[in-house]
């Protein structure tokens, strides 16, 4: 199925390309399969900006794929069918049931060379 996106604000950076090293704000909602009900935030007291190498697989397809799309400084959007986000298996720890559609409100802060 895939990811649909929808920008709240453009970005104004270059699109990442894949091995790069993005650092995002990042909420995501879907637990126990409400997509109202947040199950993580970057946001949250104690919590900081998450980094990964996009486009290798570290982080679910939805995020690999709608990352890829978005500019620097770009705040979207992004509802992923179950198989870009944890599929089967769901991740109980975050009370994401099994085959749950997630969404996810990212901003990209910056995106640099390994």
């Amino acid at each position: 199925m895939g990811f649909e996106k929808l920008v709240l604000r453009p970005g104004t950076g270059p699109v990442p390309v894949k091995g790069q090293k993005v650092t995002v704000h990042c909420t995501g909602y879907g637990k126990d399969r409400d997509l109202s009900k947040k199950f993580w935030s970057t946001k949250d007291p104690g919590q900081q900006p998450f980094s990964f190498n996009i486009g290798l697989g570290q982080v679910i397809k939805g995020w690999d794929e709608g990352v890829m799309s978005m500019k620097i400084g770009e705040v979207a959007r992004i509802k992923c069918s179950p198989d870009y986000a944890y599929g089967a298996s769901g991740f109980a720890a975050w009370g994401i049931q099994p085959n749950s559609e997630l969404e996810f409100e990212i901003e990209v802060l910056s995106a640099s060379a390994q």
